[in-house]
């Protein structure tokens, strides 16, 4: 039998991985957006979504080392 502490965390880890799963998710759109307008003729609007790219792999990077930490606390 498990500890109700125990159980709550597990409960919070899961609760924590889904929202890392749904944010990815919800970046996915600006990451497929910016990489098309990278595209672009315009030099100001290439280095535009350069930035933004940039921006969004940092999140994921971050997104990333979430989950392994999660993953380093499961018994």
């Amino acid at each position: 039998m498990t500890s109700p502490a125990r159980d709550s965390a597990a409960a919070t880890d899961e609760t924590l991985r889904q929202h890392i799963h749904d944010i990815r998710g919800h970046l996915s759109p600006a990451m497929l957006r910016a990489d098309s307008l990278a595209l672009s003729k315009d030099a100001h609007t290439r280095q535009a979504a350069q930035d933004i790219l940039a921006a969004l792999d940092a999140a994921t990077r971050e997104l990333s080392a979430m989950r392994r930490l999660l993953s380093a606390r499961t018994p």
